[in-house]
């Protein structure tokens, strides 16, 4: 039970962070954090399913 409440007390901590998106660098809003709104959240994916981001795995 005691850790629940410290892992929600670090969600909450977490939440309130001021995170800027990676995708236009502006505040973030909640539905899409870490991206401040869909269109650049479906951006980001785009570049995923597209092979423009990746994971070097060498």
């Amino acid at each position: 039970m005691e850790i629940n409440k410290l892992y929600s007390k670090k969600i909450v901590k977490l939440h309130k962070t001021k995170v800027k998106c990676p995708s236009c660098k502006k505040k973030s809003k909640d539905p899409f954090i870490p991206f401040c709104s869909k269109k650049c959240s479906d951006l980001d994916l785009m570049k995923w399913l597209s092979d423009e981001n990746y994971i070097n795995l060498d």
